[in-house]
Parts: structure tokens; C-alpha cells; sequence
């Protein structure tokens, strides 16, 4: 599908925008760079940076668009199990970056390594992306008397995909993001972890 004159227009200048900000952050230091350098380097106003990212944190913690879940959830055989359902979707969704796309994300989790605060803001975008998983559950999965086991197997799948990004990143990428994963995964299960 092509995108009009204007859409096109609007993805080329989100995307100097990040490519400016990554090389900041990967040159000084996430810290050390602010929204008016990041605008400079990028050839654009500080405000059409907020036009584009809420905060600087947002370059390198994106929330996924709610209709990507949506989407991602609707394509998985149905199943009455909110782990195996969460679960199966974040190794999918994992195993959709390719080349580039891989890179960048690796690059992107080693600036939240190096960065304190950015770890701890990490657990917050966490957290928003789980709740917006857990309103997008197919309403099969979501039965009411079970409302608290299905928050708490969300919550810990998703503090969970945190910790498998921070360990690849950790690692410089040396494994698979899906070896990290499975990795991660299996020892949450084993640990008498939620199943249902």
C-alpha cells in the first residue's frame, strides 16, 4: 500500500529524528543529550519533536500501537491459557524483527543498559503495554472469577519480555533474542510459575 505525499513526509521526519537521537545517545550518552539537541541534529523544531515523540525516553522505549496488539493476538489459534496466549505473542512478536530492525532494537536496549533512569522507566512502559494486552485479550480468555491470576500472568510475562531484552543487550546480542527468550520464559514456568 502506498502512502500519501503527506504520510510519507511524516515517516521520513520521524525517522531522522531517530536516527539524530540514537546517534547521540549511542555517541554522549542518553543523559547527556537534550530534546533541543536532538532537534538541531535532526534539522527540525523542538516542537515538531514532541509532534513526533512525547518524550526523548519514547525514541528509545516506543509503546506499540494498540491496534498492532490487537492484531497480533486476533492471529493466534484460539486457546483458553492467558500465558500460553501472552506468551506465544511476545515470542512472535520477538521473532518479527529482522535485520535492521534487530539491530536497532539491540542498540536501543544497550542505551537502557547504560542508563539508570531509563531502566526504571522501562518497568513503567512495561507496565502500560500490559495493560493494554490485557484489554485486548479475546473475551474467551478473560473469564471474570479469574480476573487477578489473568493481571498477575500479564504482569509477570511482561516483567519477564523486559528482562529478556535487558539479558540480550547485557550479552551485546551474542545469542538469539529467541534464545534469551526461551531462556527467560522457561525459567518463569519452572518456577512453579503461572500456567493458566
Amino acid at each position: 500500500m502506498t502512502q500519501d505525499p503527506r504520510s510519507r513526509r511524516r515517516a521520513e521526519t520521524h525517522r531522522r529524528i531517530y536516527l539524530a537521537a540514537m546517534d547521540l545517545f549511542l555517541d554522549r550518552g542518553f543523559d547527556e543529550v537534550s530534546v533541543g539537541e536532538i532537534a538541531a541534529a535532526a534539522g527540525i523544531s523542538v516542537p515538531t519533536f514532541y509532534a513526533h515523540f512525547p518524550s526523548k525516553e519514547h525514541v528509545v522505549l516506543p509503546v506499540p500501537e494498540r491496534t498492532a496488539i490487537q492484531a497480533l493476538l486476533a492471529s493466534l489459534p484460539p486457546s483458553d491459557s492467558v500465558f500460553l496466549t501472552v506468551r506465544d505473542a511476545m515470542l512472535r512478536w520477538l521473532d518479527s524483527y529482522r535485520e535492521t530492525a534487530l539491530e536497532e532494537l539491540l542498540q536501543r536496549w544497550q542505551v537502557v543498559v547504560s542508563t539508570p533512569g531509563l531502566r526504571l522507566r522501562a518497568a513503567e512502559f512495561e507496565r502500560f503495554t500490559a495493560t493494554m494486552v490485557l484489554e485486548s485479550l479475546p473475551p474467551a480468555t478473560v473469564v471474570p472469577a479469574r480476573k487477578l491470576a489473568t493481571e498477575l500472568v500479564v504482569t509477570a510475562l511482561f516483567s519477564s519480555y523486559t528482562q529478556i531484552l535487558l539479558r540480550w543487550a547485557e550479552e551485546d546480542g551474542a545469542r538469539s533474542l529467541l534464545a534469551v527468550a526461551d531462556e527467560v520464559l522457561t525459567t518463569l514456568r519452572n518456577m512453579g510459575g503461572p500456567v493458566s
